[in-house]
């Protein structure tokens, strides 16, 4: 019997204007009144999840900033930061790539260059209380991720350059064709997932999970029931249990949902 449910946003759970189903919301509340926990594993901030998904926040497990920050509705359980080390060492990493937006993501909110103030509104889309600085030398926050983003769309070809300048104990992941993630070694969504279910007592043969990218990876590697979309990275689709015949427009995530609830699984 299935007892978690947990899923990637963008690409996955959400279409391309960052809606899903409203069939969801009764969804939710069957799951609700069988035990069943919700879990949202993503890359974005977990204050900019929470405002998106209320009133049900408040009975939904966060593996936010791609398992950094971990919460059940308003209630914190684990984070993970950077060292200040860590964060001059990716910071270094990226002045090869001057042409590529960063964002650092910190416990306070997330940090921005003033040159960068144009990209506000995509970093807006995915993170709340952003907050700009001439440089990054004096930002008063720990930071748990920090974020690449190409503006063209084509991310790949720049993750082996700054992965190879990267230390040991930092790794780069990607999210999809235009951001890169940079977190501690071993933070991951994953990671988050199996901390979930040592804290609830559910087993990984009792969960399923959905994902697209490659940030996904470890998500789906945690569950028995891993369901990659239509449109995943053929990577994704490799180590799936399953392959969709939906994409993320098709609301893919909550048509298995209803086949997860209406079959008992």
């Amino acid at each position: 019997m299935i007892k978690m449910i947990a899923t990637d946003m963008d690409g996955t759970f959400l279409d391309e204007n960052k809606m899903f189903d409203y069939e969801f919301l009764s969804q939710f509340y069957k799951m609700e009144d069988r035990n069943i926990k919700f879990v949202l594993a993503s890359g974005n901030q977990y204050f900019r999840l929470y405002g998106q998904f209320i009133p049900m926040s408040e009975e939904i497990y966060f593996v936010a900033d791609n398992g950094s920050y971990i919460a059940k509705g308003p209630r914190l359980i684990a984070y993970e930061t950077l060292s200040d080390e860590q964060v001059k060492a990716a910071l270094k990493a990226l002045q090869s790539q001057p042409q590529l937006f960063v964002i650092m993501s910190g416990l306070k909110g997330v940090h921005l260059l003033e040159k960068d103030r144009a990209y506000a509104p995509i970093a807006h889309t995915y993170y709340r209380n952003l907050m700009f600085h001439e440089n990054f030398d004096h930002v008063d926050d720990e930071i748990m991720k920090i974020a690449i983003y190409d503006p063209n769309a084509d991310i790949h070809q720049y993750e082996d350059a700054i992965r190879n300048l990267l230390p040991s104990g930092l790794t780069a992941t990607t999210a999809g064709n235009e951001w890169l993630d940079i977190q501690k070694t071993g933070v991951n969504k994953g990671a988050g997932i199996r901390k979930l279910q040592k804290l609830l007592n559910i087993s990984p043969d009792e969960c399923a999970a959905f994902g697209d990218a490659m940030n996904d990876f470890t998500l789906l590697n945690s569950v028995k029931y891993s369901y990659a979309m239509k449109n995943a990275d053929p990577r994704i689709k490799a180590i799936a249990r399953e392959t969709l015949p939906w994409t993320n427009q098709q609301q893919g995530v909550v048509k298995q949902i209803r086949k997860i609830l209406n079959d008992q699984y």
